[in-house]
């Protein structure tokens, strides 16, 4: 019958089980505590000095400036205003079809903003598919 032989270690409470025959509890004991003993990266580090600065040298000093100008926010087109731009640009109105080819959007999409541009009152429908500003 073959014995099994393993090495447990518990970081957070720094315990040691060993478990096997006494030769290899014997042998790997040792080696193991050494190993936990033995400071990280094999050599202790020294806490650095502060680095003194060269005599002569001034302390750098930051440049003090005035109020920071904060740019002005342009407030970016929506698809809604880019497609209200567009049916005010044509004077015998716009169907939803031109629509489609001059923004690139898919009819679902075109069909929804007009919707919603007819609901706040920036176009009306003159005929069948034909929109024209309000």
């Amino acid at each position: 019958m073959e014995t099994r032989s393993r090495i447990r270690f518990n970081p957070a409470t720094r315990e040691i089980e060993i478990e096997g025959s006494e030769e290899f509890v014997r042998i790997y004991f040792g080696k193991v505590q050494k190993l936990l003993l033995a400071p990280v990266g094999g050599k202790e580090e020294k806490p650095k000095p502060p680095r003194a600065r060269p005599a002569g040298k001034p302390k750098k000093m930051k440049k003090k400036t005035g109020p920071k100008k904060v740019p002005k926010k342009v407030p970016k087109e929506t698809l809604l205003d880019s497609v209200v731009r567009l049916i005010r640009g044509s004077e015998e109105g716009i169907t939803t079809a031109v629509l489609k080819e001059k923004t690139g959007l898919a009819e679902s999409q075109i069909w929804s903003i007009v919707y919603r541009a007819e609901k706040q009152g920036k176009i009306k429908k003159t005929k069948r598919g034909i929109y024209m500003a309000a």
